[in-house]
């Protein structure tokens, strides 16, 4: 795009795999914006150049109050230099106490929300973390860096995003789909109520065998249907994972919706799919539940050779370990 604007550089704002981030205000409008500035010979070392103009081309195609927003894109012989909208609290933290269901709500309304608008453009995003969402001065939060952002007719087997919040099939390279964001998004969510990471590791090697082959642990203190909405976006295989979509059915998020009045735009429709069929079990982090007699669920007759249980009515043992899933919803 060309730059018809002028722009008053007023603070450094952070650093980027390519560039920096500046605070940047508009000469005739007076109007703050972030200034996403890459180097082109660091694009060119990385060969990543083609990497940053699909990354513009993407973010420029999305128009949604949870996405922050392209406002302009030019270049010079050195840098490409993009016109974001300026969010002024900054990145999302890492919390000191967990969030409540009312901020947890809030949070995951307006996630799901951007998620959905941008699964239905046929894109996935591949780089969602505490880093990449933001807040704004209202309040709002707003997904951010597209830089690992595609279309998913063309996504191939690579390691993407931040290896952290990365799902065990991109860990092990595999062909993966939009579900990648439901696994990121219950990363965060297991961040602002637990206050710390699911999986971590001193190496990289270390942290990707955890990914693939370690279960979580939930606090059972939770409310047991949010555990079981974060048991199921943390799904190692992605078949039984849910998508953004079905996260509307969630018993935890339906109801926290209704109590909050939020509106839910899926409550009256019915999805193809709309169910997961999934076996769960959700560890304890109180060691001694693992130590009681785990208590057997047996499923109904008419679907024991179904494939697994369905994901959202669980029983309890008196120690609040959640071992088997009944069938019913997520």
């Amino acid at each position: 795009m060309q730059n018809d604007n002028a722009y008053l550089v007023k603070r450094k704002l952070g650093n980027g795999s390519f560039g920096c981030v500046y605070l940047v205000c508009d000469i005739k409008s007076n109007q703050e914006f972030a200034c996403k500035i890459v180097s082109k010979s660091m694009l060119s070392k990385y060969q990543a150049e083609g990497m940053v103009r699909q990354e513009i081309q993407i973010q420029s195609s999305i128009n949604h109050r949870n996405v922050v927003k392209v406002f302009n894109s030019f270049e010079d012989t050195k840098n490409i230099y993009i016109i974001l909208e300026y969010c002024k609290e900054g990145q999302l933290q890492l919390p000191s106490q967990p969030y409540t269901n009312k901020q947890l709500i809030q949070f995951l309304n307006q996630m799901l929300s951007a998620l959905d608008s941008i699964h239905q453009m046929n894109l996935v995003h591949r780089d969602i973390k505490l880093d990449n969402i933001l807040v704004h001065e209202d309040g709002s939060f707003k997904l951010s860096d597209f830089g690992w952002a595609t279309q998913t007719s063309q996504i191939k087997p690579i390691l993407c995003g931040t290896t952290e919040y990365m799902p065990p099939e991109v860990v092990k390279n595999q062909i993966h789909d939009q579900k990648v964001d439901s696994w990121s998004l219950g990363v965060v969510l297991y961040i602002l109520t637990h206050c710390r990471k699911p999986f971590v590791a001193k190496t990289d090697r270390e942290l990707i065998k955890l990914i693939s082959e370690n279960e979580i642990k939930i606090d059972t203190s939770l409310d047991e249907n949010l555990q079981i909405l974060i048991q199921a976006l943390l799904t190692k295989d992605p078949v039984y994972r849910p998508n953004i979509q079905q996260l509307y059915f969630s018993k935890w998020i339906k109801f926290q919706m209704k109590l909050h009045n939020i509106f839910n735009k899926y409550e009256h429709e019915k999805l193809k799919h709309k169910f997961i069929n999934q076996k769960i079990e959700i560890k304890s982090v109180d060691n001694r539940a693992i130590q009681q007699r785990k208590k057997t669920i047996t499923s109904d007759s008419s679907l024991s050779h179904s494939i697994s249980t369905q994901l959202s009515n669980c029983d309890m043992n008196e120690s609040g370990v959640v071992e088997k899933q009944k069938q019913d919803k997520l």
